[in-house]
C-alpha cells in the first residue's frame, strides 16, 4: 500500500518534527499555540515530486478536541495556496478555539486514497487560543494581590510592574518568579504612593492586563481575593457570558458575525449592535434586520461596522424576537462578547547592523535589528537573503525570531551554508497580529569572501624574440671566429654582462596562484533595511524595596 510522507508543517506555530503514526499514537504530538482562527499549514511540495507515484491531490482532515477526523480543504497538488515565506498549502479557518489536530491524505489519479480513514494519524496538534487570561488585582496595605486566569497561561508568563505616578515607563519587579496567584509588598516612604499594574501572557502568546492600582491602597483596604478553590466573586451573578476573545484587523471597516443561539416561536426579526470604545460605556450602534424562523438553518450572520480610527472595541450582540421581545441592553459591568482590536500601522522595523566573520566551518554573519509593535505576533522577526535585491522569493536564513527578552532589540548569528556563496542582500520582515507586515532590506550587499588572494612568481620572460626567459636559459652564443669583422656600426664583439641578459620587461609566467572568483549564480536571502537606533530611554527613579517573601497567598 502507498504510504504518504509526513508533508504537514505549522506556519507560525513552530517547526513540527516529523511523527510516525505508530509514535503519534502512543506518545501523542506535542502541542502548539496559535492565536488566530485562521493558520496556515505548508505542504513540502519538492518532496512529494521526488515521489515515485505522486499524488494529484491532497485532502486535509482534522479533528477538534481529539474526536473524530473530519474532512477539511481538497486542493490539487498544483494549485496549492500561497502562504506567507513564499510556501504553499492549506489555509484552515477554525470556527472556535480549542484543540485541533491534522492530517493529509493523498489522492491519486485513479481515485485510490493512502491511507484510507480508518488509517488515518494526526501528524500535527495546534491549539487555537485567541482569548487572553483574566486578571484581577486588589490592593492590601503597601502591597497588591493578584489571580490570573487562563486556560493556557505561561507558567512564567506573569509579570509584576510598578512606577511613580506621573511617570510613563514601567519598572518590572524582578526579585522572584510570581506565581496565577500571588501577593507582593514595598516599604513605601511616607506620602509616597506607587501605581502598580500585573501583565499575563498565555502559550498563545496573548497577553491580559490588569487594571491600575494605587499603594497604599485607599481607605485601608485589607479584604484580598477569594482564597484559591473559592469562585471568584466578579464571575458570580448577573449574565452567564463566554470570556471574550481578541481579534485583531488592518482596516477601518470589518463586520461583526454572529449566530442566534436560541429562539422562540416567533423566530428572530432584528439583532442590536452595542460597541465599548477605548473610553466610556456601552454605545447603541446600529439596528439589522434578520428574519429567521424557528427549525431554519441558523446561518452566521454580519453588521459592517466602521471604526472611527485606530483602538480597542468591544461588542455585543442582542437579538429581537418576531415578537418584539429581546434583552436589556448591556450594563456598565457587562463584559463584550467580543474584542476587536484595530490596528492600520504597520510594525517599526530595521537592521541596525550586519557583521561578517570567520566561522569554524565558514563565514557566519550577525544580523542585529530592532521592531516593536504593541501587536507583534508571536516570534514575529524572520530573516531572508537573495543574490537578487528585487526578487519576487527570497531564502530562508532564519524564520519566526524574537526579540531579546523585554526589550525591541533582536540579534541572529548566520554561518553561511554555501561556500560558492560570497555575496548577497539581506532582507528582515515582521508581522503584527493584524497582518501589518514591514520588510527592511540592507542598503549594502553583504560580503562574505574574507580570504585575501596570494601568489608566487615562478619566472621570468624576455619581451624580445630569443631573449632570456630564465635562470636555465644558456648564454647568447659568441662570434665564431675572432678573425670576422663585426659589422660597420655594431659594438665591439664582447661577452656582455650577466646584468644585459635580462630583459627588459619580463612577464608573469601563466601559472598563477591567485585563487579564481567563485562562479556566479548562487542564491541568498536579503534582510530588511537598518535604521539608526532611538535614543535609549531614561532611567527610571529607583524603586522602594520589597518587604514579601516569596510564596503564595
Amino acid at each position: 500500500m502507498r504510504r504518504p510522507l509526513l508533508l504537514v508543517t505549522m506556519l507560525g506555530a513552530a517547526a513540527v518534527a516529523a511523527w510516525s503514526a505508530s509514535r503519534a499514537q502512543e506518545e501523542g504530538l506535542p502541542a502548539y499555540y496559535w492565536p488566530h482562527r485562521t493558520v496556515g499549514i505548508p505542504v513540502n511540495v519538492e518532496q512529494l515530486q521526488r515521489l515515485p507515484q505522486p499524488p494529484t491531490q491532497l485532502q486535509l482532515y482534522y479533528a477538534v478536541q481529539r474526536g473524530t477526523f473530519q474532512k477539511g480543504p481538497r486542493l490539487p497538488v498544483t494549485h496549492l495556496q500561497a502562504l506567507d515565506g513564499g510556501k504553499r498549502g492549506f489555509l484552515f479557518t477554525a470556527e472556535r478555539d480549542g484543540d485541533y489536530e491534522f492530517t493529509v491524505q493523498f489522492v491519486y489519479a485513479d481515485g485510490s486514497v493512502s491511507p484510507r480513514l480508518e488509517e488515518l494519524a494526526p501528524q500535527q496538534r495546534i491549539i487555537i487560543d485567541t482569548t487572553p487570561p483574566l486578571v484581577r488585582l486588589v490592593a492590601i496595605g503597601t502591597g497588591v494581590e493578584w489571580q490570573v486566569s487562563d486556560e493556557h497561561l505561561d507558567p512564567r508568563g506573569v509579570q509584576l510592574q510598578c512606577r511613580w505616578p506621573g511617570t510613563r515607563d514601567w519598572t518590572t519587579v524582578t526579585d522572584r518568579a510570581f506565581r496565577p496567584t500571588d501577593r507582593y509588598q514595598w516599604q513605601l516612604p511616607a506620602g509616597k504612593t506607587l501605581e502598580v499594574r500585573v501583565v499575563a501572557r498565555d502559550r498563545a502568546g496573548n497577553t491580559g492586563v490588569s487594571p491600575i492600582v494605587r499603594v497604599p491602597a485607599e481607605g485601608a483596604a485589607t479584604a484580598g481575593l477569594p482564597r484559591p478553590g473559592a469562585p471568584p466573586d466578579w464571575l458570580s451573578g448577573g449574565r452567564t457570558l463566554p470570556a471574550p476573545r481578541i481579534d485583531y484587523v488592518n482596516t477601518l471597516k470589518f463586520d461583526v458575525e454572529f449566530t442566534i443561539q436560541r429562539m422562540g416561536p416567533s423566530g428572530v426579526k432584528a439583532a442590536h449592535l452595542f460597541v465599548l470604545k477605548n473610553t466610556g460605556g456601552w454605545e447603541f450602534a446600529k439596528k439589522v434586520d434578520v428574519h429567521l424562523r424557528p427549525g431554519e438553518k441558523e446561518p452566521v450572520l454580519t453588521i459592517p461596522y466602521e471604526a472611527p480610527g485606530e483602538g480597542t472595541y468591544g461588542f455585543y450582540i442582542i437579538p429581537e424576537s418576531g415578537a418584539g421581545k429581546r434583552a436589556d441592553d448591556p450594563q456598565a459591568d457587562d463584559p463584550p462578547m467580543l474584542y476587536v482590536v484595530v490596528d492600520t500601522t504597520p510594525p517599526y522595523l530595521k537592521i541596525t547592523g550586519v557583521q561578517v566573520r570567520p566561522g569554524s566551518r565558514g563565514p557566519q554573519v550577525e544580523i542585529t535589528w530592532e521592531c516593536a509593535d504593541p501587536n507583534l505576533m508571536p516570534q514575529p522577526v524572520s530573516l531572508e537573503w537573495s543574490l537578487d535585491r528585487s526578487a519576487s522569493r527570497w531564502n530562508e536564513i532564519k524564520y519566526r525570531l524574537d526579540n531579546l527578552p523585554n526589550s525591541s532589540v533582536g540579534r541572529y548569528v548566520w554561518e553561511v551554508p554555501d561556500q560558492q556563496l560570497w555575496k548577497f542582500w539581506i532582507r528582515a520582515r515582521a508581522v503584527d497580529k493584524a497582518a501589518n507586515t514591514t520588510e527592511f532590506v540592507w542598503p549594502q550587499e553583504v560580503i562574505v569572501d574574507l580570504e585575501k588572494p596570494s601568489a608566487t612568481i615562478n619566472k621570468v620572460r624576455s619581451s624580445r624574440p630569443g631573449g632570456a626567459t630564465g635562470p636555465d636559459t644558456p648564454p647568447p652564443t659568441l662570434p665564431q671566429s675572432p678573425s670576422e669583422e663585426p659589422p660597420p656600426g655594431a659594438r665591439p664583439t664582447s661577452v656582455p654582462p650577466t646584468s644585459s641578459t635580462l630583459p627588459a620587461t619580463p612577464g608573469v609566467s601563466g601559472s598563477s596562484a591567485i585563487p579564481s572568483v567563485p562562479p556566479k549564480g548562487t542564491q541568498m536571502l536579503p534582510l530588511p533595511p537598518a535604521q539608526p537606533a532611538p535614543d535609549a530611554p531614561a532611567v527610571a527613579p529607583p524603586l522602594p524595596p520589597n518587604t514579601s517573601t516569596p510564596g503564595s497567598s
